[in-house]
């Protein structure tokens, strides 16, 4: 069967608050515990005032230079910045190069910081400030060796901090450079055995390596060297957590909790690790308790309303989240869940206007319930005019914001429309593998199978292990073509790449019945209807049933899906071509 990877559905079940998600994260300890974690944040200000001697510049740079300022004083940031840039390359000067840094911080310019970073502390290596940037640039870039040196030269003129930025974003790395740093980190306590910020770093190190034990141990001595940073707290919690002390850990992050009242980073690690329990009594019970001791943390508040929505105390939700989205960092989380009670409620008019109130990471979730709920009110004209607005307003969100739009038009089976509408979003966004793959659902359903096969190679063009395309290639050819032992080499591709995914089993299960081989194809459909409940698993399941003279098995079947599924297409064609009578 094709994957039809829908944002539609995807986008209405996901919990944009993140208290349902895994409350460990090797790769987000480090900065979870809000405001001061003890982990530097920001690149380095560039207002540090230094002396630089005075050095003779060519006509020519005093010219540019001075071209520069005065842009710079009338506002013109892109063409002062420019010429620093340009200058600094040329010249090398430390002087040019802090003045470039300055403007590029003002202007926001991170491609530029990046640049100028490793130059100045190239220029000038005795510079904390530049090798500060340095770092930062080179962090960016993901070259975590190369930043070493200078979270290193820091660490030596009493600044280790860099070192816990290092080492949280340290988890993306390829597991050889992971391991060098690891055993650099190690070096580096040798010579500094009890400096907190180098033992948190190599903590998460050892935890993103799966090396739990040794990460709780180290924690346990980041505890005890600074008992009462929240950072260190929340680190050695979720290894508590995560090494079978459940208990103990939530314990000792609700005390922190406690002693931190101002710290709304450890109150939401709390509350989602008060989820992760799945016990809505206990987490109702704890949240009314810390909410009556600290009233003013909302992050609390927010989790509080999230319990009671799960324990099905829709009022006592609604107040919480009514109360909520006056606060600006939860405003969209607020308005978000209200408007799912809304909609739970059947008030689809309120549902709608708190779903167009949502905005930042909440946005899609939004906009995909919102889109539903007009559309599931005969408003499918307006649901696109509103799409269509939010694509000017959000070019970013663009590309998904067509494949919304094209998913609703695809239920409604207004397939051209899905199709020209997909065009058009390629013709803005050539090559996205998101807007291909969609396109080609588009195209199999009018019967233009050239067509998915042009767009499925376009996208194994880009991406050859893509397993979504692979099955859906292969699928399609097995279906509406001959070409069955070039459909079953992809598919069998697809299923390497990812061994449980039912779909692809599936797809396996069909190619093998066309291609004559029943047993092995009942083998690979039974399976697949093990891990999916899904109508078109099951026509094929039921067909290949029939077919090796197990009727009475291939209706039950049949009737077990159609109870689930009454107005299936593919099962009605599936009896009617079948003659399978009644079921």
């Amino acid at each position: 069967m094709i994957r039809a990877i829908s944002l539609l559905v995807g986008l209405c079940v996901v919990l944009v608050s993140g208290c349902a998600g895994s409350p460990n994260s090797p790769s987000t300890a480090a900065t979870a515990a809000g405001d001061d974690p003890g982990v530097a944040q920001e690149s380095p200000a560039g207002d540090e005032e230094r002396d630089y001697p005075v050095q003779a510049f060519p006509t020519q740079t005093l010219y540019t230079l001075l071209a520069a300022e005065t842009a710079g004083l009338r506002g013109d940031l892109d063409f002062a910045l420019r010429n620093y840039l340009e200058q600094a390359r040329i010249t090398g000067d430390p002087g040019v190069i802090a003045r470039a840094v300055q403007i590029a911080q003002y202007a926001g310019d991170e491609a530029a910081l990046g640049e100028l970073g490793p130059l100045w502390a190239d220029r000038e290596p005795d510079n904390v400030q530049a090798r500060q940037l340095a770092l930062f640039a080179l962090l960016r870039q993901g070259k975590a060796q190369d930043a070493l040196v200078h979270a290193t030269f820091l660490l030596e003129n009493g600044d280790g901090q860099p070192l816990r930025q290092l080492a949280a974003q340290a988890s993306a790395l390829p597991a050889d450079q992971h391991d060098l740093l690891l055993a650099a980190y190690a070096d580096l306590e040798r010579v500094h055995p009890d400096n907190v910020d180098l033992l948190f770093g190599r903590a998460l190190l050892l935890w993103q390596a799966g090396q739990q034990p040794a990460a709780l141990a180290l924690s346990q001595r980041v505890i005890q060297l600074q008992p009462d940073e929240p950072a260190s707290q929340l680190l050695h919690t979720q290894l508590l957590d995560e090494t079978g002390s459940k208990e103990k850990a939530l314990a000792q992050l609700e005390q922190a909790v406690r002693d931190h009242p101002e710290n709304s980073g450890l109150s939401r690690a709390y509350v989602r690790m008060l989820f992760s329990r799945r016990d809505t009594a206990f987490a109702v019970k704890k949240l009314e308790q810390l909410t009556q001791v600290d009233p003013d943390d909302n992050s609390l508040h927010f989790g509080l309303a999230l319990a009671y929505r799960d324990a099905g105390l829709a009022d006592k939700a609604r107040a919480e989240l009514e109360l909520l989205v006056q606060d600006p960092e939860l405003r969209n989380d607020a308005h978000f869940y209200l408007g799912q009670l809304a909609e739970a409620a059947g008030d689809t008019t309120r549902a709608i206007q708190h779903y167009r109130q949502t905005q930042g990471s909440a946005l899609l979730p939004a906009t995909a319930r919102l889109a539903n709920l007009m559309v599931q009110n005969g408003k499918l004209t307006a649901a696109r005019l509103y799409l269509q607005e939010l694509r000017a307003q959000h070019r970013e969100q663009a590309p998904v914001l067509f494949q919304l739009e094209s998913e609703l038009l695809m239920r409604e089976r207004y397939y051209s429309s899905a199709h020209d509408l997909l065009t058009e979003s390629l013709s803005a966004f050539p090559g996205d593998i998101n807007l291909l793959y969609a396109r080609s659902l588009a195209s199999e359903k009018m019967g233009d199978i050239a067509a998915v096969e042009r767009d499925l190679r376009a996208i194994l063009d880009q991406d050859s292990d893509n397993a979504a395309a692979l099955n859906a290639l292969g699928y399609s050819l097995a279906n509406h073509s001959t070409r069955y032992e070039e459909a079953q080499g992809f598919i069998e591709r697809a299923l390497a790449l990812q061994p449980n995914d039912g779909s692809i089993m599936d797809s396996l299960g069909w190619v093998l019945y066309r291609r004559g081989q029943p047993v092995e194809a009942l083998a690979q459909l039974r399976r697949a209807a093990a891990l999916l409940t899904d109508p078109e698993v099951a026509a094929h399941l039921g067909e290949v049933l029939w077919s090796t003279g197990d009727p009475e098995q291939a209706r039950a079947v049949w009737r077990e899906a159609l109870q689930q599924h009454p107005d299936d297409p593919l099962i009605k064609e599936t009896l009617e071509r079948l003659h399978a009578g009644p079921l």
